[in-house]
């Protein structure tokens, strides 16, 4: 596999007043390679972050090619096995998109910001994890260790 459709290395940013976060120039290449709509001239690209109940402490980020993956088995499988009810539930119902401006940042959705405690001026970690990413109100992810 690529080494640019892989999400690696560990970044700290801090999130602004407006509730801004800079995504890593990294993991904005991945996102960018994998978002069918991306343009060069468009420069936003999107992102698909999940945090529903089964991450504790932390929320998943996705790009639209690799959550389109995931996603589109389940909507063949059926919802009445619980594997597959819970399956969706994680991959579907928790899910929401972020869209990445020209600038490299994103508005923390009020979602996220809920799941992770995340206030004004506090530090996030991004953690690759190859074909997703971890992030984590940094003072959570220091004290798991």
């Amino acid at each position: 596999m690529d080494h640019i459709k892989r999400f690696q290395d560990s970044h700290d940013f801090k999130v602004d007043s407006k509730f801004r976060l800079s995504i890593p120039g990294n993991f904005r290449k991945v996102l960018e390679t994998q978002d069918p709509e991306w343009t060069p001239e468009s420069k936003t690209t999107r992102m698909v972050l999940l945090y529903g109940p089964k991450l504790d402490g932390y929320v998943e980020g996705y790009s639209v090619e690799t959550i389109s993956e995931i996603q589109e088995p389940l909507t063949r499988r059926r919802l009445k096995d619980p594997k597959g009810k819970a399956a969706f539930s994680h991959f579907v119902h928790h899910a929401t998109t972020a869209t990445v401006d020209e600038t490299g940042r994103i508005v923390v959705p009020q979602k996220i910001r809920d799941k992770l405690g995340l206030g004004k001026d506090e530090m996030v970690t991004f953690l690759g994890n190859l074909k997703n990413f971890q992030l984590w109100k940094r003072e959570d992810y220091v004290s798991e260790g």
